[in-house]
């Protein structure tokens, strides 16, 4: 019996131990803010529509782990992760970017009934936390006539911006503000197009 109540002690203490050395959960984090809770409804109904199809990212990233890039090496945040895939919250964040910039067109990213006036392709080719303290998203993107199926523009951006601060919060804050000037960025080559079409158009 004394052997037996021995035993179980040390193993109570293990788990102890054990749960001691693990600490806390991750995090959870999500990229973008929340929207403002005014009230009052938007009439969109009439309103020309573009369709952001969802954004590629590369497969080491795509994942709810928080990836982090250091000397040339991929590691994973372990304080911190992801409330969904890397690739639903950029296309979400980006078409919440879009539509603040877009007031006279309906954002979405659900496939419309109609052919949308425009589609969005954006194929993201990097976007990670460098050694130096900066956020950087390299991305390829394109504008799609969508009545003529025809390709309007085709761009390449990058974005860098300052980490400001140490710690997961502060990189997921440098990536949604990567991801907002990226919006700015196609939303300057929407109305850019747009434009060059009501000028020339064919």
């Amino acid at each position: 019996m004394t052997r037996m109540l021995s035993a179980a002690l040390l193993g109570i203490a293990g788990l102890a131990l054990t749960a001691c050395m693990s600490g806390p959960p991750p995090a959870v984090y999500i990229l973008g803010t929340m929207p403002a809770a005014a009230p009052g409804n938007a009439i969109q109904a009439g309103l020309p529509v573009v369709e952001l199809k969802s954004v590629r990212v590369p497969d080491y990233l795509d994942t709810t782990d928080l990836v982090l890039y250091r000397n040339g090496q991929v590691t994973f945040s372990q304080t911190g992760r992801w409330g969904e895939r890397l690739s639903v919250g950029v296309t979400r964040t980006l078409a919440a970017g879009l539509a603040s910039r877009l007031p006279g067109m309906r954002v979405t990213t659900a496939q419309p009934v109609e052919r949308p006036a425009r589609q969005i392709l954006v194929d993201l080719e990097s976007f990670e936390a460098r050694a130096d303290g900066r956020m950087v998203l390299v991305a390829l993107w394109s504008i799609i006539d969508g009545a003529a199926r025809r390709t309007l523009t085709a761009e390449r951006s990058t974005v860098v911006v300052p980490v400001e601060g140490s710690g997961d919060a502060a990189v997921t804050a440098a990536m949604t503000r990567c991801i907002d000037d990226l919006a700015a960025q196609v939303a300057v080559g929407l109305g850019r197009v747009t434009q060059a079409q009501k000028i020339n158009p064919e």
